[in-house]
């Protein structure tokens, strides 16, 4: 079907290729300028003038060119294959009975009919009886004798909570919205601005015939509670050579991430009448005086520090052990009322590793805090661990040398400001079961800080998944 192109004074007719249009004087149709028209190998597609839109609050019409049109081939539509995953509710949490998983076929078969759109193959493996679908998507043509890389990603996202407050306007949080160079939304950037911005990048490529490396894109779930899908994945006997975690942040390499130990304190007194509290003994208040006894721990574990260096903007130039409460609460056994004294209560509490310290030195060193706590305090309590997970870091100094410099060169390509350095992570991530099979592991991804991840009004800027599909060209093609 044939129009006529909105350049300024053209009356020429552009043909349409998908939602791209230009007509053959280059003009551009949503500025109507010809120079913002360049040639990509066998298409025109809109491109705009290099600018760092980071937080910059743009037009509508502004936001919308920067979102749809860069300096790539036209197989994918970027903002609306995120758009249209962020649509889909594809949460996980832990419920009564275990983990509760929604729309995950959903997410995983979109997943695929973009990638296979695109030209890319695609394999989908149900893990866990079907529970967890897992797309893999690759390039048609293999590069012979070269290492795999894996870009491992996931779908599921954390539960939101309707409504937003964006922009002075309420939002639900699973209908996306395109604003000044972002896309808001839950799981717009933890993680599916990953995935779109991976299987744009193999689309991108086309051809693996002069990579240095086959690349593979992994997609699947659980990730947001516990790794089941990786981690079923690898006992299926999947292996790479390479691997990067795309669900990281997009201002440095992660050389490594944080393992973690989570649970429960309960301690437990004598319920009774608060108006004869010598009758009972209570639980919350021997709770609380046994928490002021662990203040002296929580120092203990932020003066341990890594070797590898903290992210930007931590308050000390290495990353240390962290001891946080997280939850005070009574179990569900006991009522809550203002003229009850409680029989039992509970702490949680979360303890973040270095990369390199093991579970069991870790757990030595909380359960000799805990009971010194209990012979000071004279409380009665028990220490419930629900959940262990060492952390990791690179041990292949070649690789991280190589995915540093891709990143760098793709934030000029993208035309972002700042130097991508080396860190890490303070939180934890997949990148623990890859490196227990042995495989060499960094991180990298698109969520930049500051965009509310877990929180509400999430959401990516596109200008780093455009930069992603830089760092994926830099990367695999030396």
């Amino acid at each position: 079907m044939l129009s006529r192109c909105h350049g300024s004074g053209c009356t020429r007719p552009y043909a349409q290729l998908g939602n791209k249009r230009s007509c053959s004087n280059g003009h551009c149709p949503i500025t109507g300028l010809q120079d913002h028209c360049r040639p990509f190998p066998g298409r025109r597609t809109p491109v705009p003038p290099r600018r760092d839109v980071i937080g910059t609050v743009l037009s509508s019409q502004e936001s919308l060119f920067l979102s749809r049109h860069y300096d790539f081939p036209v197989a994918i539509d970027q903002v609306q294959f995120l758009e249209e995953l962020v649509r889909i509710p594809s949460v996980s949490a832990f419920g009564e009975r275990g983990v509760v998983r929604q729309n995950y076929r959903k997410a995983a078969d979109t997943v695929a009919r973009y990638a296979a759109e695109a030209g890319l193959e695609v394999k989908v493996e149900d893990l866990l009886g079907g529970e967890i679908p897992t797309v893999l998507v690759s390039l048609p043509e293999k590069a012979s004798g070269k290492p795999s890389v894996a870009f491992v990603t996931h779908y599921d996202v954390v539960p939101a909570r309707a409504p937003w407050l964006v922009e002075g306007r309420e939002v639900d949080p699973f209908e996306p919205l395109v604003i000044g160079g972002k896309v808001y939304g839950r799981g717009a950037a933890d993680d599916k601005s990953a995935i779109v911005a991976t299987i744009c990048g193999l689309a991108d490529i086309g051809s693996a015939r002069e990579l240095r490396y086959n690349p593979v894109v992994v997609v699947t779930g659980d990730e947001e509670v516990g790794g089941t899908g990786v981690r079923a994945l690898l006992d299926k006997g999947y292996r790479w050579d390479r691997v990067i975690i795309v669900d990281s942040g997009s201002e440095y390499v992660s050389i490594g991430a944080s393992g973690v130990i989570a649970g429960w304190i309960k301690v437990t007194g004598r319920s009774g009448h608060a108006g004869y509290p010598h009758q009972a003994r209570n639980a919350a208040e021997e709770l609380v005086e046994l928490l002021s006894e662990l203040k002296s721990f929580k120092v203990k574990r932020a003066s341990k520090l890594s070797r590898l260096p903290a992210p930007p903007g931590s308050p000390v130039s290495r990353v240390w052990g962290r001891f946080s409460l997280t939850i005070l609460k009574l179990p569900p056994s006991e009522p809550e009322k203002h003229n009850r004294i409680p029989g039992e209560a509970w702490a949680g509490f979360d303890m973040r590793l270095l990369p390199e310290e093991s579970v069991e030195e870790g757990l030595r060193e909380l359960f000799e805090a805990f009971s010194s706590a209990i012979a000071t305090s004279r409380v009665q309590a028990v220490l419930e661990v629900v959940a262990a997970q060492r952390g990791w870091y690179a041990k292949n100094e070649e690789f991280v040398s190589e995915v540093l410099a891709a990143a760098r060169q793709a934030y000029r390509d993208a035309g972002l400001e700042g130097d991508v350095g080396l860190a890490g992570e303070l939180g934890g991530n997949d990148g623990t079961y890859f490196d227990a099979k042995g495989m060499d592991v960094v991180a990298f991804g698109t969520i930049r800080s500051g965009t509310n991840i877990h929180s509400e009004g999430e959401f990516v800027y596109v200008k780093d998944i455009e930069m992603y599909r830089y760092f994926m060209r830099r990367l695999l093609s030396g």
